[in-house]
């Protein structure tokens, strides 16, 4: 049994119809095979979750075009802490969605960014913190030294000041139903500081469902998954 992925409207950048590149990374997913059907579950403050994410690279011409037309010079929002810090729990359970980053690794459109598992207990909008995320490629940022004789070979910065191409905070909320919000850039590692906005909301339920969050840029497939047994 397969299960469509649900797409956000609210991407940052909007787009048109779906390239061809993006169609048919759309239509590997959607064929990936379920164990169990999914069935509608209200979500509820206090439960405990997994929460499983795969972040990918559109390749396509729509996506360069825009990198090359909208980038900008973009700094991240700050987060509450990575994973392992404070709300966010590295998962006991690990990372289980290898079928989808196979799909992701043989689409010649499609560039695998980062694979992210934590738990957290669920909370409201207003009480959930943003995670924060630095992923990806380093952007490989040098320090030029000089002596009497010039520049020498330039140096990386400190660990402390390295950046990513994926940077920014995204956070699992809880209303009615889960919610996953994003407010990230994706830096353009070719062209400088140029970077672009990937800000998105998808509604989700618990279960063996993926959804889909759509970016012309950054994609993201999400599963979140009832860890506790409570009523």
């Amino acid at each position: 049994m397969s299960r469509k992925h649900r797409e956000s409207p609210s991407t940052d950048v909007r787009s048109g119809p779906h390239s061809p590149g993006r169609r048919r990374l759309l239509g590997a997913l959607v064929a990936l095979p379920w164990l169990v059907p999914a069935a509608p579950a209200l979500a509820q403050v206090g439960r405990e979750y997994r929460i499983e994410l795969v972040i990918f690279q559109h390749l396509t011409e729509e996506s360069r075009r825009l990198l090359e037309t909208t980038g900008a010079a973009l700094q991240p929002s700050p987060g509450s802490g990575p994973i392992g810090e404070g709300t966010y729990r590295r998962s006991r359970r690990g990372f289980d969605l290898g079928h989808v980053v196979r799909r992701i690794e043989d689409d010649r459109d499609s560039r695998l960014i980062a694979t992210l598992a934590w738990d957290q207990r669920g909370r409201d909008h207003a009480s959930t913190p943003w995670l924060t995320v630095s992923e990806g490629r380093s952007l490989d940022r040098r320090t030029p030294l000089y002596d009497d004789r010039g520049p020498v070979s330039p140096i990386l910065q400190e660990p402390a000041e390295e950046r990513h191409e994926l940077e920014g905070r995204l956070r699992v909320w809880v209303g009615r139903f889960l919610h996953l919000e994003t407010d990230l850039i994706f830096h353009d590692a070719t062209a400088g500081d140029t970077a672009i906005a990937v800000r998105g909301h998808q509604r989700m339920n618990s279960g063996d469902d993926l959804f889909y969050l759509d970016h012309p840029v950054v994609g993201m497939i999400a599963r979140v998954t009832r860890i506790d047994t409570s009523d």
